[in-house]
């Protein structure tokens, strides 16, 4: 098997999504602890091209400081199982499974650990299934684990339409939550497809000038100063989350989010958690009970994942990107 080739998408060293380079390498051998599958759907996400960039410096220091120790990048997986090592218990050749590869995804084969792998349900299709890892994932931990909301609450999700904020809307409405969608002209219809209660243009309204409340702020752009958004939380007790947004702008607020929740019951969190396999198996049991389905709106051959991260870079996303292998 080691004299096997796939096709892999390399990364040599720092810079743009277009100088990522489409080279036959050796296809790996699985060890005994890991599973190799075949890839049927890739799925791209902002931190694909943040780590192509290696930009922020952080970037560097996980991934490498001069060029990415593993040329292979991509997270976001799904595919069919085609041999596993001695020691995998879990899964057998054959098997549909999705994970988040933690780099290496960006190939005609991935191999990892069996732990990183979670079977896929026969209702759900690669696709579905290669969207769910970082963007459904980050939505969920955002919701559940960091802001706890709860049924009743009244929930705002800014830049609701992207691949994160497709997530938060469908999840929070299944926790019985009224939900708040920020958005663009062109996406207002999309957010009311996806269950918002009520939707804000932001090119037409200002949000923070509503005159509105909320218990939860879910923000996924950071478009403006988390501060503004302190004008329409609930005195009472309320959490404003930021998930995603330019670098300039995140770090600062990362920093000055500690200090500006003391002494309040207004609180500003960052979200920095890492999804994991026990989250993805929470999200097939939503998708399964009908309560989440993937906003899939733009897919690409695998020869053109670079266009694709390029699409990503630009900002604006809508729905969520996959490349089909």
């Amino acid at each position: 098997m080691g004299s096997e080739k796939m096709r892999a998408f390399m990364c040599y060293q720092y810079g743009s999504p277009a100088d990522l380079v489409l080279e036959e390498v050796e296809r790996p051998v699985p060890k005994a602890n890991e599973v190799l599958a075949k890839a049927e759907s890739i799925s791209l996400n902002a931190g694909d091209w943040h780590v192509i960039r290696g930009d922020p410096f952080v970037v560097k220091l996980m991934f490498g400081l001069n060029k990415p120790r593993d040329p292979i990048l991509g997270f976001d997986f799904a595919g069919r199982v085609v041999a596993v090592g001695s020691d995998v218990k879990n899964f057998k050749a054959g098997d549909e499974v999705f994970g988040d590869m933690n780099l290496g995804a960006f190939a005609e084969y991935a191999c990892k650990p069996e732990t990183q792998f979670v079977r896929k349900p026969s209702s759900m299709s690669f696709e579905q299934a290669a969207t769910l890892p970082t963007a459904g994932g980050t939505a969920l931990i955002a919701a559940r684990d960091l802001t706890h909301v709860t049924a009743g609450q009244k929930v705002l999700v800014i830049g609701a339409c992207g691949g994160v904020g497709s997530f938060c809307i469908q999840i929070v409405k299944s926790m019985g939550s009224h939900v708040t969608a920020v958005c663009s002209t062109s996406n207002v219809d999309m957010a009311k497809e996806l269950g918002a209660d009520e939707v804000f243009d932001y090119k037409k309204e200002d949000i923070c000038k509503s005159g509105r409340v909320f218990d939860v702020i879910l923000d996924n752009g950071l478009f403006r100063s988390m501060l503004d958004y302190r004008q329409i939380m609930n005195p009472a007790g309320s959490t404003y989350l930021l998930i995603g947004g330019s670098t300039n702008r995140f770090f600062p607020a990362m920093a000055m989010s500690p200090f500006v929740s003391m002494f309040n019951k207004k609180k500003m969190k960052i979200c920095t958690a890492e999804p994991g396999p026990a989250l993805l198996k929470d999200l097939v049991e939503l998708f399964e009970a009908g309560k989440v389905k993937p906003a899939i709106k733009r897919r690409y051959k695998f020869e053109q994942l670079p266009e694709g991260l390029i699409y990503l870079e630009e900002g604006h996303t809508v729905g969520k990107v996959v490349v089909n292998v």
